[in-house]
């Protein structure tokens, strides 16, 4: 089993964040449970080698039964995800804001809260890839392969990285609690120009956006930090208050943050005794 977070080669920094690769095995004695993943400030595509995964949509009464590999939007409210066999290889590729608009030409609106079989956008690369990973036998021959699939997208794509893409990693990263009108200012846009920029790169306006980054370095913070009192994590990563937390945490997980790390402590990369995310 691997639950482990590898760096793209250089040549792909400009559009890749991270690739996430995560093998699961679940003993036959052992439940699976569904893991509550509110939401994050990313795009990504995710390939599913081995098994398959079924996303519950909350609020929505509806689940979804990916195919083997999917292009994931912009989420705006919490999913649970379960995987649907007692084996599971998956591989996320979390791109940067505004790389999958880049990579596909879709706006970030189209994609919002949506799951897209990627074969559908790349017919040819999406089924050459997916068969290639079938017969992969490393984690590091099936990472090649996707990296061999990103740069052959990449060498198509004619839209350039804008200067203002950095404007929205700054935001993604919640470094400071900056304005609307600061960061648009930094983007050389107009606050409006920089709205369309926004939903158009990344799905949501530049201040949901930043509302979604500040709620997830929360989550972050209290994974890497269990003991940290709220108040603690609320103050450090830019809340008025505790309950000005409490207010996101229902939008954005649906449940308050306790609840959410008692769900959380039940998932199944915690049950198996793997590293935290």
């Amino acid at each position: 089993m691997i639950f482990k977070n590898v760096s793209p080669i250089p040549s792909l920094n400009e559009f890749v964040s991270v690739y996430r690769l995560r093998h699961f095995v679940v003993p036959s004695h052992l439940a699976i449970n569904a893991k509550p993943y509110p939401v994050h400030p990313e795009n990504c595509i995710v390939f599913y080698l081995k098994g398959a995964e079924i996303t519950e949509v909350l609020g929505e009464n509806k689940t979804i039964a990916r195919p083997r590999s999917v292009i994931t939007g912009q989420f705006t409210s919490r999913i649970n995800r379960l995987s649907a066999s007692s084996e599971i290889l998956m591989i996320q590729v979390v791109f940067k804001p505004g790389g999958i608009y880049r990579l596909t030409g879709i706006p970030g609106s189209e994609l919002l809260n949506q799951h897209i079989d990627l074969e559908s956008v790349f017919p040819v690369e999406g089924r050459e890839t997916n068969d290639k990973l079938a017969d992969a036998q490393s984690y590091v021959e099936m990472i090649g392969f996707i990296e061999e699939f990103l740069l052959t997208i990449v060498k198509k794509i004619r839209a350039k990285n804008e200067p203002f893409e950095e404007v929205f990693q700054l935001i993604a990263a919640n470094n400071q609690n900056h304005s609307i009108d600061w960061l648009a200012s930094q983007a050389c846009l107009s606050q409006r120009q920089f709205e369309r920029k926004s939903e158009k790169y990344v799905g949501v306006s530049p201040k949901h956006f930043s509302r979604i980054a500040r709620f997830h370095q929360s989550y972050c913070m209290r994974l890497a930090n269990p003991f940290h009192s709220w108040l603690t994590i609320a103050i450090a990563t830019g809340y008025h208050d505790y309950q000005h937390l409490v207010k996101d945490y229902k939008e954005f997980a649906s449940v308050p943050p306790t609840l959410l790390f008692n769900q959380e402590s039940k998932a199944l990369e915690r049950t198996l005794g793997l590293l935290k995310e």
